[in-house]
Protein backbone atom coordinates (compact mmCIF):
# COMPACT_ATOMS: atom_id res chain seq x y z
CA UNK A 1 0.00 0.00 0.00
CA UNK A 2 1.53 3.71 -0.78
CA UNK A 3 0.34 6.72 0.69
CA UNK A 4 -0.88 9.66 -1.75
CA UNK A 5 -0.27 13.22 -0.83
CA UNK A 6 -3.72 14.85 -1.96
CA UNK A 7 -5.52 18.15 -0.95
CA UNK A 8 -8.16 18.17 1.63
CA UNK A 9 -10.81 21.21 1.91
CA UNK A 10 -9.69 23.83 4.26
CA UNK A 11 -6.12 23.01 3.88
CA UNK A 12 -5.52 25.99 1.67
CA UNK A 13 -4.00 23.62 -1.12
CA UNK A 14 -1.21 22.40 1.70
CA UNK A 15 -0.69 18.26 0.86
CA UNK A 16 -2.54 16.47 3.28
CA UNK A 17 -0.91 12.54 3.97
CA UNK A 18 -2.49 9.55 5.16
CA UNK A 19 -1.03 6.06 6.13
CA UNK A 20 2.21 5.29 6.64
CA UNK A 21 3.90 8.47 5.37
CA UNK A 22 1.86 10.48 7.84
CA UNK A 23 2.73 8.64 10.33
CA UNK A 24 6.38 8.41 9.47
CA UNK A 25 6.14 12.01 9.40
CA UNK A 26 4.40 12.28 13.13
CA UNK A 27 7.71 10.21 14.13
CA UNK A 28 9.99 12.04 12.58
CA UNK A 29 8.33 15.65 13.86
CA UNK A 30 8.04 14.15 17.78
CA UNK A 31 12.02 13.45 17.27
CA UNK A 32 13.23 16.21 15.95
CA UNK A 33 11.09 18.01 19.11
CA UNK A 34 12.67 15.88 21.50
CA UNK A 35 16.25 16.58 20.05
CA UNK A 36 15.56 20.58 19.88
CA UNK A 37 13.88 20.69 23.74
CA UNK A 38 16.90 18.95 24.52
CA UNK A 39 19.16 21.62 23.13
CA UNK A 40 17.02 24.13 24.14
CA UNK A 41 15.41 25.30 20.88
CA UNK A 42 11.92 25.73 19.96
CA UNK A 43 8.75 26.59 21.86
CA UNK A 44 10.76 29.55 23.33
CA UNK A 45 12.70 27.17 25.92
CA UNK A 46 16.18 28.00 27.06
CA UNK A 47 19.24 25.96 26.92
CA UNK A 48 19.10 23.83 29.68
CA UNK A 49 22.13 25.26 32.16
CA UNK A 50 23.16 27.77 29.98
CA UNK A 51 20.64 30.69 30.59
CA UNK A 52 18.97 32.29 33.45
CA UNK A 53 16.87 35.21 33.20
CA UNK A 54 15.07 37.66 35.94
CA UNK A 55 13.45 41.24 35.91
CA UNK A 56 14.13 43.48 38.82
CA UNK A 57 14.35 47.39 39.56
CA UNK A 58 12.93 48.08 35.63
CA UNK A 59 15.72 46.14 34.40
CA UNK A 60 15.12 42.47 32.75
CA UNK A 61 18.87 40.56 33.09
CA UNK A 62 19.53 37.51 30.67
CA UNK A 63 22.50 35.84 32.13
CA UNK A 64 24.31 33.30 29.49
CA UNK A 65 27.26 30.67 30.50
CA UNK A 66 28.65 29.15 28.00
CA UNK A 67 32.38 26.82 27.74
CA UNK A 68 34.90 28.42 26.19
CA UNK A 69 37.26 25.13 26.20
CA UNK A 70 37.80 22.62 28.94
CA UNK A 71 36.97 23.83 32.43
CA UNK A 72 36.61 27.57 30.72
CA UNK A 73 33.55 29.51 30.52
CA UNK A 74 32.11 32.85 29.55
CA UNK A 75 29.47 34.56 31.50
CA UNK A 76 27.53 37.11 29.41
CA UNK A 77 24.80 39.42 31.31
CA UNK A 78 22.82 41.56 29.51
CA UNK A 79 21.01 44.30 31.86
CA UNK A 80 18.33 46.04 29.68
CA UNK A 81 16.04 48.58 31.51
CA UNK A 82 12.19 48.11 30.30
CA UNK A 83 11.57 51.98 29.63
CA UNK A 84 13.06 54.33 27.09
CA UNK A 85 15.59 56.95 28.74
CA UNK A 86 17.17 54.92 31.22
CA UNK A 87 20.72 54.17 31.97
CA UNK A 88 23.14 51.54 34.04
CA UNK A 89 26.07 52.98 36.15
CA UNK A 90 29.22 52.14 35.23
CA UNK A 91 31.68 49.29 36.11
CA UNK A 92 33.94 51.93 36.92
CA UNK A 93 31.70 53.46 40.04
CA UNK A 94 33.19 53.02 43.06
CA UNK A 95 31.18 50.21 45.30
CA UNK A 96 30.34 53.05 47.20
CA UNK A 97 29.30 55.53 44.61
CA UNK A 98 30.27 58.97 44.00
CA UNK A 99 29.64 60.86 47.58
CA UNK A 100 27.61 58.11 48.31
CA UNK A 101 25.48 58.09 44.67
CA UNK A 102 24.86 55.47 42.57
CA UNK A 103 24.48 52.25 42.26
CA UNK A 104 27.89 50.40 40.55
CA UNK A 105 27.05 47.37 38.15
CA UNK A 106 28.69 44.57 39.29
CA UNK A 107 28.70 40.63 38.13
CA UNK A 108 30.13 38.39 40.53
CA UNK A 109 31.04 34.55 40.79
CA UNK A 110 31.34 32.31 43.32
CA UNK A 111 32.55 28.80 43.94
CA UNK A 112 32.71 26.45 42.17
CA UNK A 113 33.34 29.24 39.35
CA UNK A 114 36.94 31.72 40.05
CA UNK A 115 37.04 34.76 37.79
CA UNK A 116 39.67 34.57 35.19
CA UNK A 117 39.90 37.90 34.34
CA UNK A 118 37.85 41.65 35.06
CA UNK A 119 34.26 42.24 33.74
CA UNK A 120 34.04 44.11 31.18
CA UNK A 121 30.98 45.86 29.22
CA UNK A 122 29.92 46.36 25.64
CA UNK A 123 29.98 49.95 25.91
CA UNK A 124 32.24 53.19 27.25
CA UNK A 125 31.19 54.91 29.71
CA UNK A 126 30.60 58.66 29.47
CA UNK A 127 30.29 61.25 33.03
CA UNK A 128 26.63 62.44 33.65
CA UNK A 129 26.98 65.82 35.08
CA UNK A 130 24.38 66.34 37.93
CA UNK A 131 24.46 70.03 38.20
CA UNK A 132 21.89 70.07 41.48
CA UNK A 133 24.82 67.62 43.33
CA UNK A 134 27.62 69.27 41.97
CA UNK A 135 28.21 65.72 40.89
CA UNK A 136 29.74 63.62 37.56
CA UNK A 137 28.74 60.09 37.88
CA UNK A 138 30.14 57.61 35.36
CA UNK A 139 26.83 55.70 33.25
CA UNK A 140 26.83 54.11 30.15
CA UNK A 141 24.27 55.04 27.60
CA UNK A 142 21.05 54.93 27.60
CA UNK A 143 19.38 51.28 27.15
CA UNK A 144 20.85 47.57 27.49
CA UNK A 145 24.44 47.21 28.63
CA UNK A 146 26.15 43.55 27.82
CA UNK A 147 28.76 42.42 30.89
CA UNK A 148 31.15 39.39 30.15
CA UNK A 149 33.19 37.78 32.24
CA UNK A 150 35.84 34.90 31.96
CA UNK A 151 35.59 32.24 34.62
CA UNK A 152 37.20 28.87 35.04
CA UNK A 153 34.86 26.18 36.60
CA UNK A 154 36.81 24.11 39.86
CA UNK A 155 35.73 20.30 40.57
CA UNK A 156 32.81 18.95 38.37
CA UNK A 157 29.75 20.49 39.40
CA UNK A 158 26.59 21.17 37.41
CA UNK A 159 25.70 24.59 38.85
CA UNK A 160 27.04 27.79 40.00
CA UNK A 161 25.97 31.04 41.34
CA UNK A 162 26.44 34.59 39.85
CA UNK A 163 25.43 37.85 41.61
CA UNK A 164 24.46 41.08 40.13
CA UNK A 165 24.15 44.55 41.18
CA UNK A 166 23.04 47.67 39.21
CA UNK A 167 20.61 50.82 39.25
CA UNK A 168 18.98 52.10 36.30
CA UNK A 169 18.24 55.80 36.12
CA UNK A 170 17.16 58.61 34.08
CA UNK A 171 18.25 62.50 33.61
CA UNK A 172 15.12 63.34 33.65
CA UNK A 173 12.67 60.73 35.57
CA UNK A 174 15.00 59.67 38.66
CA UNK A 175 15.87 56.09 39.66
CA UNK A 176 14.62 53.20 40.13
CA UNK A 177 15.03 50.62 42.93
CA UNK A 178 18.55 49.62 42.81
CA UNK A 179 19.26 46.15 42.78
CA UNK A 180 21.98 44.82 44.79
CA UNK A 181 23.81 41.45 45.13
CA UNK A 182 20.96 39.32 43.28
CA UNK A 183 22.32 35.86 43.72
CA UNK A 184 21.23 33.41 40.71
CA UNK A 185 22.10 29.59 40.38
CA UNK A 186 22.59 28.32 36.51
CA UNK A 187 23.40 24.94 35.49
CA UNK A 188 26.60 24.76 34.02
CA UNK A 189 26.93 23.80 30.47
CA UNK A 190 28.68 20.22 29.57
Amino acid sequence: MTSKATSAPGSGGRPVRSGRAAARLQAAGTALTAVLAAVGCGSGANHPGTLAEFTAGGVKAVVEVSRSGGHEVRITATLRPRQAGFHLYSLSLPDGGVDGLGIPTRLSVAAPLVATGPVTSDDAAHGLRVPALDVTLPVYPDGPVTLRLPARVTGSPTTARLSLSYGACSASRGCLMPVRDHALTVRLPV
